[in-house]
């Protein structure tokens, strides 16, 4: 006799039959699979708060800002999506489509990046 193996109810039908119902099966996967991917998820919401950050002083009409004022925010200079250069050679680090640049004395510029070759 096989039992189900997210429940444990005995299993009629099929000899090579696994589980009592899709609830069942569904709900194993589930569980073997939550952890998978975590990591990534936490890296894309850190990702996605920055850029809502930049998001929001760009709607402000915000161009300059200091490092001091956006890690108060909540932003993590640690993760950004990539990297473009300026026109005049300056490192732009980008969250999605909203790039920030260091320059002297921890000011930063801000900018909407439109297209990931120029900016």
């Amino acid at each position: 006799m096989n039992y189900c193996l997210d429940c444990g109810g005995k299993l009629s039908g099929r000899l090579d039959k696994k589980f009592c119902d899709d609830y069942c099966r569904g709900h194993y996967n589930n569980q073997l699979n939550k952890n998978k991917n975590t990591t990534l998820k936490e890296i894309n919401n850190i990702l996605k708060k920055n850029a809502a950050i930049l998001k929001k002083l760009e709607e402000r009409g915000i161009t300059r800002s200091s490092q001091q004022i956006l890690t108060v925010a909540g932003f993590n200079f640690n993760f950004y999506t990539h990297q473009v250069y300026g026109q005049m050679g300056e490192l732009y680090h980008c969250c999605y489509n909203y790039g920030y640049c260091f320059m002297a004395e921890g000011e930063i510029v801000l900018r909407v990046i439109q297209d990931r070759d120029k900016i």
